[in-house]
């Protein structure tokens, strides 16, 4: 899953937003350098991940990408379901996805951790981004972000057509994906 799917988990768990945001970031074994509620949204961000990662549906759809986007069929996937989130909003909240965005990029903001990084421009644009994801455009520029992140150049800045020729593939498997996850994340807080 991508931002917007990270963070709607977390609001519906009650879990940290900022956490979900890291959870990108921070590798290796989590030792309490962050605040407890931070380090569960770092777990639950992983633990998402791997449920993802791992569930035949999501396999399904990356083997639909011819190579070369074969290679990067998970992050297609990823934001492809953030776009199928954000396309059918108002079947999984109340609050409105532009309403949602202000609420989540304010929850990032206050819940970061004052020593790790984070320009000022980023928080300020990402309820932006959150609520792009409803467009090709927004679309367009998480697949140029996710690029910008990579060691090596991809192909990703031109995915965009072959995501959307994917999207009712998607749409359909995301109404099946979705509420397993919801579940599979709810599950893995009441443990922790």
């Amino acid at each position: 899953m991508n931002l917007l799917a990270h963070l709607y988990l977390a609001d519906m768990t009650g879990t940290s937003m900022a956490g979900q945001i890291l959870g990108d970031r921070i590798k290796g074994r989590l030792d309490g350098r962050f605040a407890p509620d931070v380090e569960r949204g770092i777990r639950l961000h992983r633990a998402i991940d791997g449920f993802t990662d791992r569930h035949a549906v999501t396999s399904d759809l990356r083997r639909r990408f011819a190579p070369p986007l074969r290679r990067y069929g998970g992050i297609l996937v990823d934001i492809g379901f953030d776009y199928c989130l954000a396309r059918g909003w108002a079947r999984y909240s109340d609050t409105a996805l532009p309403r949602f965005a202000d609420y989540a990029a304010l929850c990032v903001a206050r819940g970061w951790p004052p020593d790790e990084s984070m320009p000022a421009h980023r928080f300020a644009g990402l309820a932006q981004v959150l609520a792009g994801y409803r467009r090709p455009d927004g679309l367009q520029r998480a697949l140029d972000s996710v690029d910008r992140r990579l060691q090596r150049p991809s192909p990703l800045p031109g995915a965009l057509p072959a995501l959307l020729d994917e999207y009712q593939v998607m749409a359909e498997a995301f109404t099946t994906f979705f509420p397993e996850l919801c579940e599979y994340a709810n599950q893995h807080v009441r443990r922790q």
